[in-house]
């Protein structure tokens, strides 16, 4: 039940700093074309506290979620069943 909500919370926050940051891209980006220096600053001052906060909570997040276990021995991918797992029982 834990797992599933930090997983959720997790989705969410990347999603969150995902488009917070392509927000603050695209909007210095208006500024530029535009030759206003102000758009360029202002953009970044209202909308960087979200975005880097999102991300620092799904920073934290991730972290909490390493520590869960995921029942078996996986690979890198997640896959229980992968070419090296099977070349180890091989004899």
């Amino acid at each position: 039940m834990f797992q599933k909500s930090f997983s959720t919370l997790f989705r969410i926050s990347v999603v969150a700093f995902l488009l917070g940051g392509l927000a603050i891209v695209l909007g210095q980006t208006v500024g530029l074309i535009l030759g206003d220096g102000h758009i360029v600053t202002h953009v970044e001052e209202l909308l960087a506290p979200y975005a880097y906060g999102s991300a620092g909570i799904a920073g934290l997040l991730a972290f909490v979620l390493s520590y869960f276990h995921h029942g078996g021995e996986e690979d890198a991918l997640g896959n229980e069943d992968s070419p090296a797992r099977a070349a180890e029982h091989v004899g």
